[in-house]
């Protein structure tokens, strides 16, 4: 274990003494904003990259579009019940809704108009990203019994150009990178694959990455300038690892909270986000002047707060929640599942002040 950190202080080293290096807990402030609607699920968000726009995919509320300077919905996207996930592709004035029934959303960007819905699977779409290099849509299955799928879809046609399978019983968010491809954690698996989003092809060495110690890598950010993959990693112990971006050559590790559904690296901060709802925190872990990385503090959010969108521009996070009863176990000692409250649906915005 000290090997491993003593590798990732030479390593980080390479940046050393540059600006912006995070080594100490920055002031915070927390806002909550409160939506209506019933319901008792919801998928992601993502950030608008063209206005100050949050989309919220609410599921059975349909798709949100929420002003994050006047913290306040803008409106509710017609024909978007089943809202799962959402990808941009800004040049071509689209954004893209991932559906619990299957169907790919085609929505008009500038107007917030869904112009199709477009079967593609008979079960649920759990994500989608947008890749600039390629000009494709990526689209994953949700939760399968045994091998989940990936499509293309070609927004020139409109339509699927290739499916593949893969052994994985399901995608976790998946992290498209800059150089044309996109990184998915397979947490049932324990392992991170990486294929080109031109090809679905993986790529040498990324067919089943797997970490020492990260029994199920379940979100994913990089630093793509310092060539570092961050993996947070779900289990009996749960851990943070740190990683060659280009090889996956694992570096160090660092305990986490429980249960992380999302990670963000902001590169101007040298902070690594990341939020926990089991925990209800949302941890920033700091690269120092020295290149180490090191947990500097949380804040305190609320349980079930584990999606996040992060806006590195302003410096700010936001993260999802309801309300909820929660039933004890039953006289089998079963789990019950938690009882969410209408009219609840919170976003929280955590700022990171100057």
């Amino acid at each position: 274990m000290r090997a491993m950190i003593a590798t990732l202080l030479l390593a980080g080293g390479l940046q050393a003494g540059s600006a912006g290096a995070a080594d100490a807990m920055p002031a915070l402030s927390l806002r909550a904003d409160v939506l209506p609607g019933s319901g008792h699920s919801w998928g992601l968000g993502a950030l608008d990259p063209t206005r100050p726009y949050l989309f919220l995919a609410r599921r059975e509320n349909g798709l949100t579009v929420f002003d994050t300077a006047a913290h306040a919905p803008v409106k509710n996207v017609a024909g978007t019940e089943g809202a799962n996930a959402v990808a941009f592709a800004p040049q071509l004035d689209r954004a893209y809704v991932a559906y619990m029934d299957g169907s790919l959303g085609v929505l008009r960007l500038s107007d917030l108009t869904q112009l199709q819905r477009i079967a593609v699977d008979d079960g649920n779409l759990n994500n989608l990203v947008f890749d600039a290099v390629s000009g494709h849509l990526l689209i994953t299955s949700g939760r399968r019994a045994g091998r989940s799928a990936i499509w293309l879809f070609d927004p020139r046609d409109g339509r699927v150009v290739k499916r593949r399978e893969f052994d994985a019983r399901k995608f976790d968010a998946p992290l498209g990178l800059a150089d044309g491809s996109v990184l998915l954690p397979l947490r049932d698996e324990g392992r991170v694959m990486r294929i080109s989003a031109a090809t679905l092809e993986t790529l040498p060495g990324w067919s089943g990455k797997q970490f020492p110690g990260c029994e199920h890598p379940s979100a994913l950010a990089a630093d793509e300038k310092q060539g570092r993959l961050f993996v947070a990693c779900r289990g009996k112990k749960p851990q943070l690892t740190i990683a060659g971006l280009d090889d996956g050559a694992p570096l160090a590790w660092l305990p986490a909270a429980p249960a992380i559904n999302a990670l963000a690296w902001d590169g101007a901060r040298r902070l690594l986000l990341v939020p926990s709802g089991d925990a209800a925190s949302l941890t920033l872990v700091g690269q120092d002047a020295g290149g180490a990385y090191r947990a500097l503090g949380f804040a305190g959010t609320r349980p079930w707060a584990h999606n996040m969108a992060y806006d590195a521009a302003r410096g700010v996070a936001y993260l999802f929640t309801m309300d909820f009863s929660q039933p004890a176990p039953d006289a089998a000692g079963q789990k019950q599942d938690p009882q969410f409250h209408p009219d609840s649906f919170t976003v929280l915005s955590v700022s990171l002040r100057p």
